[in-house]
């Protein structure tokens, strides 16, 4: 699904979009979260891991 959100995060001077990966021991990807470049990364991170481990309803 593409959506139009995109942001711009002014410390790192990037327009778009974010990736946050998460992957096992053996480097498989388990979950990958996408989100505007607005959003900072430790938000990001906790979203992603919080998704993962079945606490937040957001799929």
């Amino acid at each position: 699904m593409i959506c139009t959100n995109v942001g711009f995060e002014a410390g790192k001077q990037i327009h778009g979009r974010k990736l946050f990966i998460t992957v096992d021991l053996l480097g498989l990807v388990l979950r990958v979260l996408v989100t505007s470049a607005s959003v900072p990364e430790r938000a990001g991170a906790k979203l992603n891991v919080h998704v993962l481990a079945g606490l937040s309803d957001e799929r």
